[in-house]
């Protein structure tokens, strides 16, 4: 059994510690700064072992998983460089590649023994902490592996099969290329979330009506923006330059919905290749 620590038992670093202690072929030590999270994570299930000596969580890992937020996920591969084995394979689960990924690469393997491969599960939920962490949160998920040039087979294999003991699958690609297109699938709708909810807020300061006509459509747009607000700001902060640009094409395309506005006859083929998409997209999602 390989042992895995997990810097960071939130949702994400929870839920990992609980499909990988069912697969059976891992032993999980938990890294916090709350001693009282971390029992409760223990309770849960998501753990083995727990401790919040970062040093000594640290020093017999085979694999850590730095499950932080994304602005301390860098800083955090500094502070246990010196504490891991030569050998031990360290990943992240960040929504934000390119940054860490050049910001690591000064670290391993130049300065300490270890490797770097980074990695990002696309599966979550609105809500934080390991309270609402489940076992199967990574099921039939994919997971994006950004390993970087020089990476050795050896440590991508070994993070492939972290994710396939979840039950997650994986596709590996550039650090760019993960950036570009999570602005628009994952960052973008994040922002817009947060930004109608403020729309609609400013409704209500006018009409104090607004709250009662908020309907199915308004709840299933902005369940999102129940998520951790410090997080999102640091993912968007850190993915600045892509979200910019998708945030542009989204504003080209409500504008042409705005020249569209009385003819509903362009206003139905734009909706139309609107819902084509979308069945489309999700569609090949599945495989």
């Amino acid at each position: 059994m390989k042992n895995v620590t997990i810097i960071g038992v939130g949702l994400i670093g929870g839920s990992l510690g609980m499909a990988l202690r069912s697969s059976g072929k891992y032993l999980v030590t938990g890294v916090g700064r709350d001693i009282k999270k971390l029992l409760l994570a223990r309770r849960r299930g998501a753990l083995d072992y727990s401790t919040m000596d970062l040093r000594a969580g640290v020093s017999n890992a085979d694999i850590v998983v730095i499950a932080t937020p994304v602005d301390v996920i860098a800083p955090m591969a500094a502070k246990i460089g010196a504490h891991v084995r030569p050998g031990t394979v360290i990943t992240d689960v960040g929504s934000v590649k390119k940054e860490i990924t050049d910001d690591t690469r000064l670290l391993f393997p130049r300065r300490y023994p270890a490797v770097f491969v980074g990695a990002h599960p696309l599966a979550g939920l609105e809500k934080s902490g390991v309270t609402f962490a489940c076992n199967d949160l990574y099921r039939s998920s994919w997971v994006v592996m950004t390993p970087g040039s020089g990476a050795p087979h050896a440590a991508i294999k070994t993070i492939r099969s972290l994710w396939h003991a979840c039950g997650a699958r994986t596709v590996v690609m550039t650090p760019a290329e993960h950036d570009r297109l999570v602005a628009v699938t994952s960052h973008l709708p994040h922002a817009l979330a947060f930004a109608l909810c403020n729309a609609a807020a400013q409704s209500h300061k006018s009409n104090r009506a607004t709250a009662k006509l908020l309907a199915g459509s308004f709840r299933d747009m902005t369940r999102i923006a129940d998520s951790n607000t410090r997080d999102w700001a640091a993912i968007c902060n850190m993915n600045r330059g892509e979200l910019a640009s998708a945030i542009d094409m989204f504003i080209e395309r409500l504008g042409y919905v705005k020249k569209c506005l009385g003819s509903p006859e362009k206003l139905a083929r734009f909706f139309e290749t609107g819902k084509s998409a979308r069945q489309r997209l999700l569609q090949i999602k599945k495989f």
